[in-house]
């Protein structure tokens, strides 16, 4: 059985498309190859868009699961699994992140500061240099505009990938504490 795991989270569009891809990815690439959350959600959804009400979906994905092995203990564990496959992508990305301020952004902002204290310095000199001054005042310009593109940049990614992650991670708390409450 095929998983579309795109179906089994609540992915919103305003979701950031390759922030979404790359998570599931990660899911995808961590699956079990048993009996595990990802089945049991999909057994469980697809009961549910019979009809079947929360709890009786549970018990009925889980009473199928359990012939194939799968027990309570075994499904969160499975859940705390993928939660913690969601925790590496989020370092990572964290990580990914930093470089990408200090490449980026620091490195700008040094090259914006260490351009301005030359640009004071030429005040003072004589009026031959004053063709200078007018160079490096567009390359600060051009800098802080770039230091800005790419904070705002950055902003957004970071902000999509805090919004997809956070809206996957609650929906697999949930799950965990649904699954834990139904299935006692």
């Amino acid at each position: 059985m095929t998983i579309q795991l795109r179906d089994l989270f609540a992915l919103t569009p305003d979701l950031n498309e390759k922030v979404i891809l790359s998570l599931l990815t990660a899911v995808k690439e961590g699956q079990d190859t048993n009996f595990d959350y990802l089945k049991f959600k999909q057994s469980y959804k697809s009961l549910l868009s019979m009809g079947m009400d929360e709890a009786t979906a549970a018990k009925s994905a889980y009473v199928t699961a359990s012939t194939m092995g799968l027990t309570k203990d075994k499904l969160i564990e499975s859940v705390r699994h993928y939660k913690s496959i969601l925790a590496k992508e989020r370092e990572s990305f964290a990580q990914a992140l930093k470089k990408q301020i200090t490449n980026n952004v620091d490195a700008k902002s040094a090259e914006i500061v260490r351009l301005k204290e030359k640009f004071e310095e030429n005040i003072r000199k004589i009026e031959q240099i004053q063709k200078e001054q007018a160079v490096i005042e567009t390359m600060v310009t051009d800098l802080e505009q770039a230091s800005t593109v790419a904070q705002g940049k950055i902003n957004e990614t970071r902000d999509q990938f805090k919004l997809t992650f956070d809206t996957i991670f609650k929906e697999l708390e949930e799950d965990e504490s649904l699954y834990d409450q139904i299935l006692s």
